[in-house]
């Protein structure tokens, strides 16, 4: 079942505290009990109530405690910013009309003085304090309270966290959990769902089940017995172990153009003239930048393409995005960073019948100009918010968009699914 609400934690997942939180409570507890206590052992309170933390810390008076570490977390406020790549994902999310929540261990003064004047606040829908419930995190009451307060059913519900204590809460109460590691401490024996390195990895996650969903039963069949057959023939001795896997083969074949309207011919041309075993084809797309603009080539059906291609069987990654640039575009490139590297069933539809692993690199010019060849009719720069009409079996817009990030971030990590 494809989800419907996506549920956050604040603090770790949608904005950056661990520096704030940790360095006021050391600076609170120094002042209140005269105690030095190392950060790594304050670590646990990222995850639970304040009153929760100072209670575990032997603090008598809870009111003049929290008075006191708000003091000192005033002083911290400049170190406290919004994830990169989360306002992004928020609007995406809103775009494809998901409905999204809030279930943090803030109090309600806290999340309004500490997280609304980041500006996100107007994405949510539901937003579940500490108040809202008796017992909090691990204990699922929290999202148990989200799930009466918006009518969603488990099966609804995608929470995305930071910590144990979050994917408890969310498994407790059956819900599917994701684990945001771009705020996590340590993923050590934390059981998740999903883990997500970043938050387009949410994104990328969605659009795989919606791809999967729409995905016609007898396609993945049909690929199974493909591969099956595949490393069959390749590995097994028998006369007639092999006569069986050829058949297998054509079967899956069979089936294929039955279904697809392709003929047995083209079917079997794509798939039964490998040989070993079955592994995902390698795209490549290269992002490349002037002035603030990406290259995109136009080809002969009237759309456009990052200038790539397959991987041809004499060529590495680097090796093949020089090529396909120069014969697609005219220009002479050099890769300079991996953006990303995508199972293409997650972001590109129609699916094939077949894994292909799309692999995205940032290159820069040194020279060149477009050409005549017969792939592409053009090339030229755009903005991101000129793009022409895309051939989005091969680079969706999403795509596109996270090039424009890389480029922008120098310190972009490259994602993978």
């Amino acid at each position: 079942m494809d989800y419907k609400h996506i549920v956050f934690d604040i603090d770790g997942t949608l904005i950056d505290t661990e520096y704030a939180t940790l360095h006021s409570l050391q600076d609170a507890i120094r002042e209140l009990q005269k105690k030095n206590i190392e950060l790594s052992e304050l670590s646990f309170a990222l995850s639970i109530p304040d009153e929760d933390t100072l209670k575990r810390l032997g603090v008598p008076d809870i009111g003049l405690g929290m008075r006191v570490w708000q003091d000192h977390f005033n002083r911290y406020l400049s170190t406290v910013s919004v994830f990169k790549g989360i306002r992004e994902l928020l609007e995406e999310l809103r775009k494809k009309h998901y409905k999204l929540g809030i279930i943090t261990s803030q109090t309600k003064q806290e999340y309004k003085d500490g997280f609304l004047h980041f500006g996100l606040g107007n994405f949510f829908d539901a937003v579940i304090c500490t108040e809202d419930s008796v017992r909090h995190k691990p204990d699922p009451e929290p999202m148990k309270k989200y799930l009466q307060t918006t009518g969603a059913s488990e099966e609804d519900v995608l929470f995305v966290g930071d910590s144990i204590y979050d994917m408890q809460c969310a498994s407790s109460a059956g819900v599917d959990c994701g684990l945001a590691l771009w705020g996590c401490l340590s993923a050590r024996h934390i059981q998740a769902t999903y883990y997500f390195n970043m938050p387009d990895d949410v994104l990328s996650l969605l659009i795989k089940k919606a791809a999967v969903s729409m995905q016609k039963p007898w396609l993945s069949w049909a690929m199974e017995l493909q591969a099956l057959a595949q490393a069959g023939l390749a590995y097994s001795k028998d006369r007639f172990d092999l006569e069986r896997f050829s058949r297998i083969r054509d079967i899956s074949a069979e089936l294929l153009s039955m279904k697809s309207g392709f003929s047995r011919e083209h079917i079997k041309e794509i798939f039964c003239n490998e040989t070993g075993y079955q592994t995902p084809k390698l795209d490549t797309r290269a992002a490349i930048f002037d002035n603030g603009r990406i290259l995109l080539v136009k080809e002969r059906t009237g759309t456009w393409s990052l200038p790539g291609g397959w991987v041809d069987v004499d060529q590495s990654i680097k090796s093949n995005t020089v090529k396909e640039v120069k014969e697609e575009s005219g220009f002479d490139a050099v890769p300079i960073r991996i953006v990303a590297v995508q199972d293409r069933s997650a972001h590109n539809l129609p699916v094939y019948a077949y894994g292909v692993c799309k692999v995205f690199v940032l290159c820069e010019i040194v020279g060149g100009q477009f050409e005549k060849n017969i792939e592409t009719v053009e090339s030229r720069f755009f903005a991101p918010d000129e793009l022409p009409p895309l051939s989005e079996e091969k680079n969706t817009e999403e795509q596109i968009k996270m090039c424009f990030r890389a480029f922008r971030d120098k310190d972009w990590q490259t994602q993978f699914d």
